[in-house]
């Protein structure tokens, strides 16, 4: 289903378009960090300095490398998904993403990486069982990639949930947030941002799960997103945690829990996206 030329992920076609995901919103397993005393923050913009040094990265056209959990989904399919990437911006954000997932599921095990250069994306997807049976495969041939132009439901945007977003951290600011002595994690000094904001739409499409708030006529998911944020001296993030409590706003629906980590790494090291070799790349889907 296509909102604006957003793409909606549906129950039915859920397993394909999680498989050719390519910028997924990003975590890691939970990490427990020594804490302090919290105390409230003296003002909403208390995330000023954060969206300031992100900001600065995005100018400096920069990168950083991520790894990645997250458990449940709108709606839960089952699939739980692990994986790693990288970014590198250009002003206004992410420009190009490469991303490795691996989802699982009862008996099934799938493998997807997307590459995402400008309006470019590059994908390659499989599911395989137990016994090696592939129950779904794009391209249909091993190894191949196949290729398209960039849509709104893949690319970067101001409403993903992530702790790199300005878009977001401006967000939960704005709806009070508190801060303390964050312990070390990986070796740096870390202080510990954290707070609720609510919203009117919750949703999940292909670049991750993102925020509205405005209504939908038609129905949506809504609900609190209780985040955690982890940044080092240079206040740059180093670790976000998010659990989205989404109540569908038609009815009688069940509440759905998604749970996001991620993890940031070397911020500014070289990084080098690049598009598969042309020889790799087939129209099969």
């Amino acid at each position: 289903m296509r909102r604006d030329g957003i793409e909606i992920i549906s129950c039915d076609d859920r397993r394909m378009k999680r498989l050719s995901v390519i910028v997924a919103t990003a975590g890691l397993l939970s990490v427990a960090l020594p804490g302090g005393t919290i105390h409230a923050a003296s003002e909403p913009a208390s995330l000023d300095s954060v969206v300031s040094a992100i900001e600065k990265q995005f100018a400096k056209k920069s990168s950083v490398r991520f790894t990645v959990k997250r458990e449940g989904g709108l709606p839960t399919a089952g699939w739980d998904m692990k994986g790693s990437g990288a970014y590198r911006f250009r002003a206004k954000g992410v420009y190009a993403a490469d991303l490795t997932e691996i989802t699982t599921r009862r008996d099934e095990t799938g493998r997807s990486r997307g590459i995402s250069i400008g309006l470019d994306f590059y994908s390659q997807a499989y599911v395989r069982t137990k016994d090696g049976e592939y129950t779904y495969k794009s391209p249909q041939a091993l190894g191949k990639w196949r290729t398209g132009r960039n849509l709104a439901g893949v690319i970067w945007g101001e409403d993903l949930i992530n702790g790199i977003n300005p878009g977001f951290l401006e967000l939960a600011a704005s709806h009070g947030a508190t801060s303390t002595d964050g312990g070390t994690f990986e070796g740096v000094k870390t202080t510990l941002h954290s707070g609720t904001v609510t919203v009117r739409v919750l949703g999940e499409r292909q670049a991750g799960m993102f925020f509205e708030n405005e209504e939908w006529s038609d129905g949506s998911w809504s609900g609190p997103i209780v985040w955690k944020l982890w940044v080092g001296p240079d206040n740059l993030p180093r670790r976000f945690h998010a659990i989205l409590r989404c109540t569908p706003t038609w009815g009688d629906g069940e509440v759905e829990t998604v749970t996001m980590n991620i993890i940031y790494r070397g911020w500014g090291s070289p990084v080098r996206i690049t598009a598969p070799p042309k020889r790799l790349i087939t129209f099969d889907w």
